[in-house]
């Protein structure tokens, strides 16, 4: 069996080895992109929010369950985020570009489901989450719901 390169280096595994490794990996979520927000949020003293809510579609990052508001801390290249335009991989092009148009469909379905549930979403990209520019929008949807 054929061995590929990898970074100038033998892969000691077969292709359909490789595959089959990968695909046991499991995303640990965006820890970095989420800590930001967090902090974000706890600096300002919002509450009222739970991370990773089971029965809520998409499992949103933070929930407001009492407004109902879901907000999910997005990657940039995960979400193809239309601001930063990343580039597809090289390699294996069409498995990349399929997995990041289904990603897409799957979050305007998790957006529609929400909505006819009565719950509003926001979107934090990741290349905003630290920055905070986010922040006045996050407010403004919370004081339209819950003046107090």
């Amino acid at each position: 069996m054929a061995r590929r390169m990898i970074r100038g280096r033998r892969d000691p595994l077969t292709k359909p080895q490789r595959s089959d490794l990968m695909s046991t990996v499991r995303s640990r979520g965006n820890r970095s992109t989420e800590m930001a927000v967090e902090s974000v949020l706890l600096t300002h003293d919002i509450r009222g929010w739970v991370k990773h809510p089971d029965g809520i579609p998409g499992r949103p990052d933070f929930y407001f369950p009492r407004l109902p508001l879901a907000v999910f801390v997005d990657g940039c290249f995960w979400h193809a985020c239309p601001k930063c335009a990343r580039n597809t991989p090289r390699s294996r092009r069409q498995f990349w570009s399929t997995k990041l148009d289904e990603n897409r469909r799957r979050d305007r379905r998790v957006r529609s489901q929400l909505r006819h549930q009565g719950v509003r979403t926001m979107r934090i990209w990741e290349h905003s989450a630290a920055t905070g520019k986010w922040l006045p929008r996050l407010i403004r949807m919370i004081k339209e719901h819950d003046p107090d």
